[in-house]
């Protein structure tokens, strides 16, 4: 029963949260998030532009030339076209007249093709036609051409929104002008894939290199111009007339992102990607509501009569679309209130019997008590008796190791002395019998009165040395037997770069036999000397230099070196 309580306890508490995580949008790119932080920070990219408007505007005060004034003219168009159409129409027109006041119709050309993209946008549909009828197309080089199509594709487009329906007359004019942009411009025209792209949206046509090359071209941009902008938003168009919604997303987000980061008002992009994110079923209607407020707001201040009257549209379906979730998330706090008074009135029963229950366990739980407390008395005995026997066998197990500490220990060092008794043995048997062979020398040398060979053979001192050789070799032998890894063991104590090895031929060197010694017990440095027929400093010198190879701490080099070199199995 307690078990049921506490489902119904977690049931209650996470039921607020279950409502919660319904209501989360979708997963967000990280596209999303950067378009909606530079929407949050749109007033500093305006005021940036305005500074660079203001700057233009000083260097245009400055300009003495006709040249100077209809450059600087071009570039303020140029900042105003996608910022404030009144403006940009003032300074297109400024361009137009210093263009046919110098008698330059390729400035004047390239100023009324702007123009025509210029007044389309801001919905003034009649002017745009007029000024397209008032280009002698006759005189346009093949580039003035593309920019003319381009603009009519553009106007027609216009109408044909602007009419409405998927088709009408102006959308066929609008495939016309492009089927002619398409016979003219070569595929080293920076618009190419623009047009291009244009080109088979919307038809049958698929070219999934011109998707890679675009998205190429989009994914190494910087997205601060107006060109970054155009060219993703054909890009999402492009992966829509492929299919992929999710790539669509992302490149429709990444044109918005470029839109506002150069404060475009003549934005498209936003509003589709508005579009998409409440009609793909992803539920992030916010987001979708901020997008289109801020598009109308462009379009108002821009202003783009066509583009209004299609965020007005969209604003309307993203307010559908909100109501309907108000509704829906209404119904289901109704049934989730329903849900929780069922729960509280199960919940009350479910008390009800457990304070029943608990009673009676009360009263058993008194009589088992009793019997806890007496039971627990025993164990306590039983567990101090528990713990002296423990701490009798600990300090048993610890007699054992000293004790078979203590025998290894004499096994080795009867071990060692049977080896060392029986070496001196046999080297006080060879220099007996050499001592008796140099005595009957001696003796048949004097008798023959060879006094010069008796003192040669006394006085030669290369054959002591040889004894010595022969004396140092037995030990080093005697003593590697005993102890085979010694010279391993022995130079893990020192520095890497620091090992001590024996010359070829030898077994071991005057410091190892030194400390050789040191591991029979031997650590007093006069007996050392004596054994080694050095002087003492000599001994204390090569300790005093070993020591400053250790590794480990001097004071206890010499016992560490006790320690070294023990063997693993006694002879038999």
């Amino acid at each position: 029963m307690k078990r049921l309580i506490y489902i119904i306890i977690v049931i209650i508490i996470l039921l607020p949260e279950a409502v919660s995580c319904r209501r989360e949008k979708a997963e967000t790119s990280p596209y999303l998030a950067t378009l909606d932080s530079l929407i949050d920070k749109s007033d500093k990219l305006e005021q940036d532009k305005l500074l660079r408007i203001a700057e233009l505007r000083r260097k245009e005060q400055r300009a003495t030339t006709p040249a100077d004034h209809y450059i600087n003219s071009s570039m303020l168009f140029d900042e105003f076209a996608t910022y404030r159409s009144d403006s940009a129409i003032k300074y297109i027109d400024r361009c137009i007249n210093i263009a046919h006041a110098c008698g330059n119709k390729d400035w004047e050309n390239n100023s009324k093709i702007a123009k025509i993209g210029l007044l389309a946008g801001t919905g003034l549909i009649l002017e745009a036609q007029q000024t397209a009828r008032e280009i002698d197309t006759i005189r346009l080089s093949r580039n003035q051409m593309i920019d003319y199509y381009g603009q009519l594709i553009y106007l027609f487009s216009h109408l044909g929104n602007y009419a409405g329906g998927s088709d009408n007359q102006y959308y066929a004019e609008e495939r016309a002008f492009k089927d002619s942009v398409m016979t003219i411009i070569s595929p080293s025209h920076p618009d190419y894939l623009w047009y291009k792209s244009w080109d088979i949206i919307g038809t049958s046509q698929h070219d999934l290199s011109l998707v890679d090359a675009l998205r190429n071209k989009v994914d190494s941009s910087r997205l601060e111009s107006r060109q970054d902008a155009k060219e993703a938003y054909v890009l999402a168009k492009l992966y829509e007339h492929e299919g992929d919604k999710d790539m669509m997303v992302k490149y429709m987000a990444i044109s918005a992102i470029a839109d506002v980061k150069i404060a475009n008002a003549e934005i498209a992009s936003l509003v589709d990607l508005a579009r998409l994110l409440f009609k793909n079923g992803n539920g992030d209607i916010d987001r979708a509501y901020n997008y289109v407020n801020y598009s109308l707001n462009k379009a108002i201040t821009y202003p783009d009569r066509v583009r209004a009257v299609g965020v007005t549209n969209t604003l309307d379906a993203v307010n559908k679309a909100y109501q309907q979730r108000t509704r829906h998330e209404q119904q289901r706090t109704r049934n989730s209130l329903i849900l929780v008074c069922v729960l509280a009135v199960i919940l009350i029963c479910s008390v009800v019997i457990i304070i029943t229950q608990n009673r009676r366990l009360s009263r058993q739980g008194q009589h088992l008590d009793k019997a806890n407390k007496s039971l627990s008395a025993n164990l306590s005995e039983l567990s101090m008796a528990k713990n002296q026997l423990s701490e009798a066998n600990s300090k048993l197990k610890e007699l054992n190791a000293d004790l078979k500490q203590k025998n290894d220990e004499l096994n080795e060092a009867n071990y060692v002395k049977e080896e060392y008794i029986g070496y001196i043995f046999t080297i006080c048997s060879n220099y007996i019998g050499r001592l008796e062979e140099l005595r009957r020398s001696i003796h048949v040398k004097a008798l023959q009165k060879k006094y010069k060979e008796i003192i040669m053979d006394t006085d030669d001192g290369d054959t002591m040395r040889d004894e010595l050789k022969d004396f140092y070799r037995s030990f080093d032998t005697v003593f590697l037997h005993i102890y085979p890894d010694f010279v391993s063991d022995f130079n893990s104590l020192l520095q890497d770069d620091k090992h001590i090895t024996p010359k070829e031929g030898e077994l071991l060197n005057t410091e190892l036999r030194i400390y050789a010694l040191v591991r029979l017990g031997i650590t007093d440095s006069i007996k050392i000397a004596e054994f080694l027929h050095c002087s003492p400093q000599t001994v204390y010198n090569n300790r005093f230099r070993v020591r400053n190879k250790a590794i480990v701490p001097k004071k206890n080099f010499a016992e560490t070196v006790r320690t070294l070199g023990k063997f693993t199995t006694m002879p038999s």
